[in-house]
């Protein structure tokens, strides 16, 4: 049995043809697919990605905006609060004052009605006893 040379490369040729076809149908164009598929599946999870993070960031801005406004209304409560505390405290501190005049110049006019009173007594208890030792002089000159 003698095989043609050219015959057996047809045969290949053939084959590999085939080979070639059947190869291309099964395998490269499901796994060209499959990579196509897979490279726009990647595609739009960078984009969803990207879009995420442009979402992040604005949120992140709007917080920190908020914070900022959040954190300027709360110095600016606590400086009224301070404010109002301090007219407080200025306004009991001048009551106190007032009231510690309003005693200090009681206990004065208390002190000079006493001082009066004492005076008057001493006045009346100096005249007693000279009315009493001019009485005894007088008794003993006699």
């Amino acid at each position: 049995m003698t095989i043609i040379p050219d015959l057996t490369a047809l045969m290949v040729s053939v084959i590999v043809v085939c080979l070639t076809l059947v190869l291309k149908r099964q395998f490269f164009e499901p796994m060209a697919r499959a990579m196509e598929a897979r490279e726009k599946q990647v595609k739009g999870a960078r984009e969803v990605r990207q879009q995420a993070e442009a979402d992040v960031a604005a949120a992140e801005a709007d917080v920190a905006e908020a914070v900022a406004a959040v954190r300027a209304e709360g110095y600016r409560e606590m400086d009224r609060i301070r404010r109002e505390a301090s007219e407080r405290a200025e306004a009991t501190l001048a009551a106190a004052r007032e009231q510690a005049a309003a005693t200090l110049e009681a206990g004065k006019d208390s002190l000079r009605e006493q001082s009066a009173r004492a005076a008057s007594e001493l006045e009346q208890v100096a005249e007693s006893l000279a009315s009493d030792l001019t009485a005894r002089v007088l008794r003993r000159a006699s």
